[in-house]
């Protein structure tokens, strides 16, 4: 391994391994990809970056991808084994618009809601960011992201005919 690839393997190991685990969930896992990017890294050809960080991130982000697609594929494949033809539950148009019109609503729902709380709620529940980032992030309490989200709450579960 090249000196340089070797600085920074020690360097970045730490924040691709966090990287790999926040996306992940299985340090074993984070361990090994993290790994085959240094492997990748060693082996492939050796050409001048601007920018070696973002370059492996990218090589990271890319790894993870290519992760979720083989594990779809597996389960696909394993469902296909276990199941017969007519086991499967096929999607028909009426649930397709459902769930379409469905989208439409809580997008426009959303939409209706303070910029702020819009923001906090999005990062919280669809990022999956945690409260004391965006709390950070915002340049406000823990408890003003926690009242945000449980506006935005609220108001779906009201407007979607929920309790209220």
């Amino acid at each position: 391994m090249p000196s340089n690839l070797l600085e920074l393997s020690n360097r970045l190991r730490p924040a691709l391994m966090a990287f790999f685990q926040r996306r992940l969930r299985d340090a074993s896992l984070a361990e090994d990809l993290t790994q085959d990017l240094f492997c990748r890294l060693a082996s492939g050809p050796q050409h001048v970056v601007d920018n070696p960080e973002a370059y492996i991130f990218r090589i990271a982000a890319n790894l993870v991808k290519d992760h979720y697609r083989r594990e779809s594929v597996r389960t696909r494949y394993q469902h296909g084994e276990m199941l017969s033809d007519g086991d499967i539950d096929r999607l028909d148009a009426a649930r397709t618009l459902e769930a379409r019109e469905s989208v439409v609503q809580v997008a426009r729902i959303l939409n209706g809601l303070p910029e702020r709380t819009r923001h906090i709620f999005i990062l919280y529940r669809l990022e999956g960011m945690q409260r004391k980032a965006i709390a950070d992030a915002f340049g406000i309490s823990v408890s003003a992201v926690e009242k945000h989200i449980a506006t935005a709450m609220r108001t779906l579960l009201r407007d979607l005919g929920g309790v209220q």
